[in-house]
């Protein structure tokens, strides 16, 4: 458990290494280092849409996580647009969720969809319908990290670029610090935020069962503008999301998939997924499929898995007293990145969290090896 202004050094300046920032800055002496750019990888390429009602998440992690992006919206350069979200349904499936829809979800047919969202949809003939999810939105990435960083140095934090941590300080199995390429520096807690290097990073100490992930994405200037309303939604056959972007764009996304060598693989959008993309989902929207592709992207340096789909994030029993660590986000980090701040929070502290913590913990998993399938949310 920390005292007051305990000297705390997060690894990692992405969007979970600075939402960690802003939750113990206002009683912690915070330093975060990142040996390159602040949301400078992952962080930077992420698509922004925030669908936690759909995902497979506890009770009470998207109700927390929502409201933190409520209430943080209009501070900083950071807003948080909320737009229902369609997840389409294949006509073949439609009759199963007439009367009995999912939780949190309301089905809606092809009729009653294209009423309610008019000049929104392209062809949906394949479609019974859709299950409309509400508490749901979308928010710059970028933008987002940036007033993460700022309302961290506002409460005193001090973030620092081309900073590289080389190793973790450790005597008598407690953690003192860390060495960086410019000499040591003194903590109380050390937490790495460090996507799936943290493996890597911390095999001296704990064996963590994560594995890089790769998704991609195109963004399409619609021929003409989609209305302001139109929700964001999924194809849950191909496995592909949509979000509209302020600037009047579609970002569609998809093609999650493990990679054996992240820093060897070239950094591209997969040629199927692309057409894919055009020929299957873009003529879903209206205009979309004569729209022009403006920008293609994928996570530069890989996202990070783990087995079951959840995050670790934990101080294991068998590592240095006052060594945190979060990583195995499963491409979820922006959306949990509230969630994983105030989690860190409760380690460090000693505090409650105001929801289960206990599907962070890492003995959830007999096997610690990285050899195992990828586990879709689409399942």
């Amino acid at each position: 458990m920390s005292t007051d202004r305990d000297r705390v050094v997060v690894v990692g300046a992405g969007v979970s290494g600075l939402a960690i920032a802003r939750e113990l800055a206002p009683d912690h002496d915070v330093l975060v280092l990142d040996k390159g750019g602040v949301a400078a990888d992952t962080s930077s390429r992420a698509s922004g849409m925030i669908s936690l009602s759909l995902e497979p998440f506890p009770d009470g992690w998207a109700e927390f996580a929502l409201e933190e992006f409520r209430a943080l919206d209009g501070q900083g350069v950071f807003s948080f647009t909320e737009e229902e979200t369609v997840r389409l349904v294949p006509e073949s499936e439609s009759e199963r969720y007439t009367d009995d829809a999912p939780d949190g979800g309301e089905f809606l047919a092809r009729d009653e969809l294209e009423a309610r969202y008019p000049d929104s949809f392209g062809d949906l003939s394949a479609y019974g319908g859709g299950l409309v999810y509400d508490g749901t939105g979308y928010l710059d990435a970028l933008d987002y990290a940036m007033t993460l960083k700022w309302a961290a140095e506002t409460a005193g934090a001090g973030v620092f670029r081309d900073h590289e941590v080389t190793d973790l300080r450790v005597e008598d199995g407690q953690v003192t610090g860390v060495e960086t390429e410019y000499g040591p520096i003194d903590a109380d807690h050390v937490v790495y935020a460090t996507g799936w290097k943290t493996r890597d990073l911390l095999a001296e100490y704990v064996e963590l069962p994560v594995r890089p992930l790769r998704w991609n994405a195109l963004v399409v200037e619609p021929d003409e503008p989609l209305p302001p309303d139109c929700p964001l939604g999924s194809e849950p056959t191909m496995r592909v999301y949509w979000r509209p972007t302020r600037r009047g764009d579609v970002l569609i996304g998809g093609n999650e998939h493990l990679l054996a060598d992240p820093e060897g693989t070239e950094m591209a959008v997969d040629e199927a997924f692309h057409d894919m993309v055009m020929e299957e989902i873009a003529p879903l929207l209206n205009g979309v499929a004569e729209g022009t592709v403006r920008r293609e992207d994928c996570c530069p340096t890989a996202d990070c898995a783990s087995p079951d789909g959840l995050p670790i994030i934990d101080a294991p029993e068998e590592a240095p007293d006052g060594l945190a660590l979060v990583t195995g986000l499963h491409g979820r980090g922006v959306m949990l990145s509230p969630v994983t701040g105030r989690a860190v929070r409760s380690l460090v502290t000693g505090e409650d969290a105001p929801f289960p913590t206990g599907e962070f913990e890492l003995d959830r998993f007999d096997d610690r090896s990285a050899d195992f399938e990828y586990r879709s949310h689409w399942n």
